[in-house]
């Protein structure tokens, strides 16, 4: 299998995903908040590029049936129901609705995977179904790490490191892999016993714990917590029950 890993949300060329599997990875916090909101229930998460776009589509859907949700600079948006801390997509808060996002990393990073064969919302409390999927698939696959403000992430380069080493070993498929994704799977295997202590220790996690969010990087950092499988489906992030 050959892998491309992205370190930040560079733009990716058509010929670079199509007929490929594409995995996004956002897990402080965008991709967490997805796993978090499916397994509560929503019908669907819909990635969005901007505040504007997210009101006009929950405007389409009516606010009976579905809630906004995202932030800027980690902060819930003015007017929004919901930010992107995990605890906040309860039943109550998503069940049977619809949560048009918008973050100021991930939603973005979906955006770019348009065109590939598959795309899947991968963090570390999904990252086995993530794996098994990939290999059931067997396509040649691309990850997008959401990174900060454009910048490479510790949180996100872990996370795909470490979704390569189950590929490599759990899962026994030859990997190719590109420079950043010999880096990625190296990051993983050298902090494995410590990724919670790496993640609070990155720049994005010491920000988020100075906004009083020291909760979603436990959250974010439990591993298989959230054994669900959000993929992208008529631009909608909806739950595979294979």
């Amino acid at each position: 299998m050959n892998v491309q890993l992205f370190l930040t949300p560079t733009p990716a060329a058509a010929s670079e995903i199509t007929d490929k599997t594409a995995v996004v990875i956002d897990v402080l916090r965008c991709t967490t908040c997805i796993s978090a909101a499916l397994a509560a229930g929503a019908r669907g998460v819909i990635p969005t590029e901007g505040p504007g776009e997210a009101v006009e589509m929950w405007t389409r859907i009516g606010s009976d049936m579905a809630v906004l949700a995202g932030e800027r600079q980690g902060v819930r948006i003015e007017n929004f129901q919901l930010g992107n801390s995990p605890s906040e997509f309860s039943a109550e808060a998503v069940g049977g609705k619809y949560v048009v996002m918008t973050t100021t990393n991930g939603t973005e990073a979906f955006l770019k995977a348009t065109g590939a064969a598959l795309t899947l919302s991968c963090s570390l409390t999904n990252i086995s179904k993530v794996a098994d999927r990939v290999a059931r698939e067997g396509r040649d696959l691309v990850i997008f790490c959401a990174g900060r403000s454009g910048q490479f992430s510790i949180e996100d380069t872990i996370c795909g490191g470490m979704l390569l080493h189950l590929l490599a070993t759990d899962k026994k498929i030859k990997l190719t892999l590109n420079d950043a994704g010999s880096l990625a799977m190296l990051l993983y295997r050298s902090n494995k016993s410590a990724i919670k202590q790496t993640i609070a220790q990155s720049e994005h996690g010491r920000f988020l714990s100075r906004l009083g969010f020291e909760n979603d990087l436990d959250v974010a950092a439990a591993t298989d917590s959230i054994p669900v499988l959000p993929f992208l489906h008529e631009g909608r992030l909806i739950p595979d029950d294979r």
